[in-house]
């Protein structure tokens, strides 16, 4: 019967090899950087103020990344799930302290890596280096799309991306979470999800 350790690392490996080929040495070579984290639902990965010491590989689990802003209205940035990456990398990069909250919102299982290590296995491994660059790139162009499409696009159009985007976690994610994603009162979001639900009849 196949490890919990080996399970985590094999699906991590899939997720890898979406984007460039890896060998079994230079998984293993990968692999040693990385620990398995466990987290229950409803805890916290990250709190404002505290500074992100992990980039956190999400093997299984749900979470939700989002900013308070000064009259207590919450802002959501992502939901990571499945094969997503977790954390707050200019924080973890920079050191300084994190405005983000980031809790889960399922039982969750990780592989997290320190700054120290990480950029020892950007160094010591190419095929790791590639794919982490490609990821870097995606990561910017999604954020350089969701800024366009918030302020260029109605709550209508913003949900049909939404829909998209996240169908694997949409019907595990509950009104007033998607709604602060998308900008809007849950009370509008609603209205606006019986009206797609009565044209699609």
């Amino acid at each position: 019967m196949e490890r919990e350790s080996e399970k985590c690392f094999k699906k991590f490996r899939a997720h890898i090899e979406k984007h460039v080929k890896i060998d079994e040495s230079e998984m293993e070579r990968i692999s040693v950087y990385f620990a398995i984290k466990r987290m229950r639902r409803k805890t916290v990965l990250l709190e404002p103020g505290n500074i992100c010491h992990f980039e956190s590989f999400v093997v299984s689990g749900l979470f939700q990344s989002s900013v308070l802003d000064e009259t207590g209205k919450v802002h959501t940035l992502n939901f990571p799930h499945e094969d997503w990456w977790a954390g707050d990398f200019k924080s973890f990069s920079t050191g300084s302290p994190s405005i983000m909250r980031i809790e889960a919102l399922e039982d969750s299982v990780l592989l997290e890596i320190s700054k120290k290590s990480l950029d020892e296995l950007l160094v010591k491994s190419l095929p790791f280096a590639k794919y982490f660059r490609i990821l870097s790139e995606n990561a910017s162009m999604a954020a350089n799309d969701r800024i366009i499409n918030q302020m260029s696009q109605s709550a209508e159009q913003r949900y049909e991306m939404f829909c998209g985007k996240y169908a694997a976690v949409k019907d595990r994610l509950s009104q007033k979470r998607i709604a602060s994603f998308l900008g809007i009162s849950p009370e509008y979001f609603n209205q606006m999800d019986k009206r797609k639900k009565s044209e699609s009849l």
